[in-house]
């Protein structure tokens, strides 16, 4: 079996529950199950659990976890030096550990993101990898992103760290960037951002692979639950999200406040936001609308996958990948979203999309009364989201 080193700067969870954790994860798991191709991993963790989790998985073959650093010297840090704002690179002390357990032989090196910088930097000199083998893997173009969180949010000390950390990022993400001949990227739509900025690095388009979700396991106890409170409704409409997040609290507000009227007076529909950690602005919008619910920090999607008729995804920035739109073509649901969502997933002519409030509105009850193919678009996208075919891609990007 050949074998490569994966370098995630950010904590992942097992099961996975995140876009982060989503991609590493099923990243190494299809390899393994599909490619041949192990992964050791080395990882920060914010609980000593969540590595014995990942071990206890098998993955990977070996995991080097190590903790975060002090929250206080990591902040003085960022507002005093250069660095961007991370609690989770590595230490001497940490470094040496991990160096004294590594294994020589691998065939590849895996850089996961912008935050990786720092690892890079203490890694490069003690792998003995082919240069042509040391990968970046670009999950978001983080300087744009963070331009994007800072314009679009409205806390002023959000909007400050999310500045700082974008002047910090503009200059070391590209010369990050620069320093690799082969990038990967999970966006479609950012290949050409990546390709201009390294124009001497090939650029593949590798799109993430998850698990088959067509056949849901879903206990009886959590559907009588979620019925009790949604069952007198004919249509489901379901958006999920982490709702702290500035660019997802948008899209639940202005979808529910100027497309769910509308859909309202033709459909007996519900919307249903379920997400984590709620900000004041999600909690405030959903307090007393009639036929709107809010389900925060679940255990598992599982129930409202399984019970919506339709999942909207309104979301106005186009970075990275939104891993919700995978997820719930995944599960075989019917999605409408907007362009700038599916940008980075190559679906914006496969999957029903609109930009004004007027044409979302009529998306959506064109698709909840059954007035598009959905098996079309459903067969398109395992077209392009085989998993066999996306670690082929992978293969090739490391052998090739």
């Amino acid at each position: 079996m050949h074998k490569i080193l994966i370098v995630s700067p950010i904590p992942i969870n097992y099961p996975p529950t995140n876009g982060h954790s989503l991609n590493v994860v099923y990243r190494s798991y299809f390899l393994k199950s599909t490619a041949n191709i192990s992964s050791d991993i080395i990882v920060p963790y914010k609980n000593k659990s969540d590595i014995d989790k990942l071990e206890a998985s098998n993955v990977f073959e070996h995991t080097f976890g190590y903790p975060p650093q002090n929250k206080w010297s990591t902040l003085v840090r960022f507002l005093l030096s250069k660095d961007f704002y991370s609690r989770f690179n590595l230490d001497d002390e940490n470094l040496k550990n991990i160096l004294h357990k590594l294994d020589t032989n691998y065939e590849a090196v895996i850089f996961d993101g912008s935050y990786s910088y720092k690892h890079y930097e203490n890694l490069i000199n003690h792998i003995n990898v082919n240069n042509n083998n040391i990968i970046y893997w670009s999950h978001n173009i983080d300087y744009i992103d963070y331009k994007n969180y800072a314009i679009e949010t409205s806390n002023i000390f959000r909007k400050l760290f999310y500045y700082l950390n974008y002047q910090k990022l503009k200059t070391i993400e590209p010369a990050y960037i620069k320093k690799f001949r082969k990038i990967a990227s999970v966006s479609k739509y950012e290949v050409d951002i990546l390709r201009a900025i390294n124009n001497k690095a090939k650029v593949y388009w590798i799109p993430p692979m998850l698990p088959e979700f067509k056949d849901l396991e879903v206990k009886k106890e959590d559907i009588d639950v979620l019925e009790e409170k949604v069952g007198k409704y004919h249509h489901k409409i379901l958006f999920t999200g982490i709702l702290n997040k500035s660019s997802n609290i948008k899209a639940a507000i202005w979808f529910g406040k100027e497309v769910f009227p509308l859909i309202k007076k033709k459909l007996k529909a519900c919307f249903i936001i379920v997400g984590q950690s709620p900000s004041k602005e999600v909690i405030e919008f959903v307090d007393n609308k009639e036929d709107v619910f809010l389900f925060k920090d679940v255990e598992s999607l599982a129930p409202f996958y399984k019970l919506s008729d339709l999942v909207v995804v309104p979301l106005f920035n186009p970075a990275g990948i939104k891993l919700k739109l995978l997820e719930a073509l995944k599960y075989r649901k019917k999605v409408v979203a907007t362009k700038e969502a599916l940008l980075g997933a190559g679906l914006e002519n496969t999957v029903p999309n609109a930009q004004e409030k007027e044409d979302f509105a009529k998306k959506c009850i064109d698709v909840l009364e059954g007035k598009i193919d959905y098996n079309i678009v459903w067969n398109e996208f395992e077209r392009i989201y085989d998993n066999k075919r996306i670690s082929s891609q992978i293969k090739t990007l490391i052998y090739g």
